[in-house]
């Protein structure tokens, strides 16, 4: 627990929460008034002829004979609106686990003239709506809990749950959002399902910094959760906050938290992405060797590029070297060669760029000029010249040519080297 009060303390510091105040009413208000009118009517009893039958009903069903019940209840008919209420309901009920369109049938007419107690009138109307939505029929599954809600005066947070789904279901994101919040808002103790319908509502509806600030409350709320985590440093990117995202990314990844490839990768790219190259070529690299990352031929170009960015040549020619091997690319090996040049290995540097010309690499001049580089250096004056006439022949480099072909003439001549 102590990891976690850590954890989420450095993201209070990290990023001032600007928490909404919700509003005080929820989406349906009751009239409570009325509620207890409800709850005070007196209790009806049913016919003894309806009774019996209920009884034989309810025996048949114990013994799993669900289609002989229903047989039973309804070759029975009454003319009093409780008995027939009673006789719906449980025929709905029974259709409840074979046949949603009857059982939406039966328990329709069992709550519409509204006779049933109080409890067994609320238990059909929430039972209603959950067969309405189970059989998507979502707008009047939304009417039915809204319903519910009015009828018994509560306010259940897996009601408006239940209505929130129903919004996401018909992409009508703007409504997912207050019936989310009523959810969270009644739910006794948070729940992570509410807090995700919320902020798969925000992130389909692009506001991204209310995304942001909802899913920073749900890291402080569920601080154990490691997806959350990873949401969050993602949605920093969003609003373009990338030094909070890689601050995130960096609290998660401390606790052991990002354990897939992707987030790994995440986490590297945000170093990049904060001019940090070093530690995004060791957390790439560092991966790669334990196997979460593939080697393939992106990531040894990211952790290449990396190094080289970080002046960190010879690693970044290693790596070069690697994807010029795994995909035989001419331009691996040119930039393998650049950076053996940076520190100095010629003849490392001299074989790269070799093998770039072998391969017919793009602008091929270029690469001339860098073995110009490289032989000049080890005074092997000749052969910089040889490497310099090639690079002449594209017009394009002529004024660079000039201006090392007579430095170079003048080199050979003080050697007593014919060119």
């Amino acid at each position: 627990m102590n990891k976690f009060k850590k954890l989420t303390s450095a993201l209070v510091i990290l990023t001032a929460l600007g928490v909404t105040a919700t509003s005080v009413n929820a989406a349906v208000q009751p009239n409570m008034a009325k509620v207890e009118e409800r709850k005070a009517r007196k209790t009806q009893i049913v016919g003894e002829r309806v009774g019996k039958s209920l009884v034989k009903a309810f025996d048949l069903y114990n013994e799993e004979k669900l289609d002989e019940a229903i047989v039973v209840l309804k070759e029975i008919s009454s003319n009093n609106d409780f008995d027939s209420a009673t006789l719906n309901r449980f025929l709905g009920n029974l259709y409840a686990t074979k046949d949603e369109k009857q059982a939406i049938k039966y328990l329709t007419l069992a709550v519409k003239p509204d006779v049933l107690t109080f409890n067994d009138q609320s238990l059909t109307m929430k039972l209603l709506a959950d067969m309405l939505l189970q059989d998507k029929q979502y707008p009047k599954a939304i009417k039915a809990y809204e319903d519910w809600i009015l009828f018994t005066g509560e306010q259940s947070a897996d009601a408006y749950m239940r209505i929130a789904n129903a919004y996401h279901l018909m992409n009508q994101y703007d409504k997912v959002v207050p019936a989310a919040d009523d959810a969270i808002r009644f739910s006794p103790k948070p729940e992570t399902n509410h807090y995700l319908l919320k902020m798969g509502a925000l992130y389909e509806l692009k506001k991204y910094k209310e995304l942001v600030a909802h899913t920073e409350i749900m890291v402080q709320i569920f601080p154990e959760n490691k997806q959350f985590w990873v949401y969050l440093g993602n949605f920093y990117t969003l609003t373009e906050e990338y030094a909070k995202s890689l601050s995130t990314l960096q609290l998660a990844y401390s606790q052991g938290y990002l354990e897939k490839d992707s987030e790994v990768r995440m986490l590297a790219q945000m170093y990049a992405n904060n001019n940090i190259p070093y530690k995004a070529a060791v957390t790439m690299e560092k991966h790669m060797k334990s196997g979460l990352v593939k080697k393939d031929k992106n990531n040894l170009s990211f952790v290449a590029s990396n190094y080289q960015s970080a002046r960190e040549f010879a690693k970044a020619a290693d790596y070069y070297g690697e994807l010029a091997k795994l995909t035989n690319d001419a331009d691996a090996y040119r930039r393998q060669g650049s950076a053996y040049l940076s520190v100095q290995r010629y003849n490392d540097a001299i074989s790269a760029f070799d093998k770039a010309l072998s391969m017919n690499v793009d602008k091929a001049s270029g690469v001339y000029m860098s073995l110009v580089d490289a032989y000049f250096y080890q005074k092997k004056y000749k052969e910089a010249y040889a490497a310099l006439m090639n690079a002449k022949k594209d017009p394009a480099m002529s004024r660079q040519v000039r201006s090392w072909e007579s430095y170079i003439k003048d080199k050979a001549k003080q050697k007593g080297i014919s060119l």
